[in-house]
């Protein structure tokens, strides 16, 4: 393996060329993530300089929270291009959503007001306390709409973490691609989390990684590394993401 020699590796030594991130919170003011422009424009600016080549930012689309619409993400998104034109910011960006399982997303699902992060790929995610009590019924309506579900950050559902991943077998089997979020392996989230994303890695159940970076502070963090053991099987997991390209 050629990491072993070192501690930490940092993020950008193993970053494939190409690499497209497709979890972040980067259009100001419309959810809990960056809070100007300026802001949005300088992690981006940092993500070039990651080899990052492309960022599909996803605001989140919650009832009673943040019910964003195609629209007001539309614009976000217009607005924030407008502002990185002059800057010669490298880095390509476009915009889909994360959206919550909730009623709202299931009036969306029904009506196709949907923002797609490419093709029929959506980011979905559950509430952090307990998964839908309709899940069943949800992930119908979003085959029967034609969408492929990708759940964003599996490894922080607590929920989930008992009966030697069993529950996330199921996930899997029942048609859900699920997205890593790099920041787990850190231990951002706490050590549990961490982890269960080693082990969701190493059981071969990750289809994708993002970066769900919502401010400064996560982004430093992101770019310290990682151990080698962790960066080898990232290295084999990242080119993944080379489908949204």
């Amino acid at each position: 393996m050629p990491f072993l020699s070192k501690k930490e590796i940092p993020l950008i030594e193993i970053i494939p060329d190409g690499y497209v991130d497709i979890h972040s919170h980067l259009i100001p003011g419309i959810d809990d993530g960056v809070k100007t422009i300026y802001q949005s424009a300088y992690i981006l600016e940092q993500f070039g300089k990651l080899g990052i080549k492309k960022a599909i930012t996803t605001p989140h689309v919650m009832q009673d929270v943040w019910p964003n619409s195609t629209q007001t993400i539309s614009d976000g998104l217009e607005d924030l291009q407008t502002i990185l034109k002059p800057l010669k910011v490298s880095i390509h960006i476009e915009a889909s959503a994360e959206y919550m399982m909730d009623d709202l997303f299931f009036q969306r699902i029904k009506t196709n007001d949907i923002l797609p992060l490419y093709n029929d790929y959506i980011l979905v995610e559950m509430s952090t306390f307990s998964p839908p009590i309709n899940l069943t019924e949800i992930l119908f309506e979003i085959k029967l709409a034609g969408y492929t579900p990708i759940l964003a950050h599996p490894e922080r559902y607590a929920f989930y973490h008992q009966n030697d991943l069993k529950k996330y077998s199921e996930l899997k089997k029942q048609g859900f691609l699920f997205q890593l979020n790099l920041l787990s392996l850190s231990g951002y989230y706490g050590d549990k989390v961490k982890d269960i994303a080693k082990k969701l890695m190493e059981q071969n159940y990750i289809d994708f990684t993002g970066s769900d970076i919502h401010n400064y502070h996560q982004l430093g963090i992101l770019e310290v590394g990682f151990i080698p053991k962790v960066a080898e099987k990232l290295s084999k997991l990242l080119p993944k993401n080379k489908v949204f390209a």
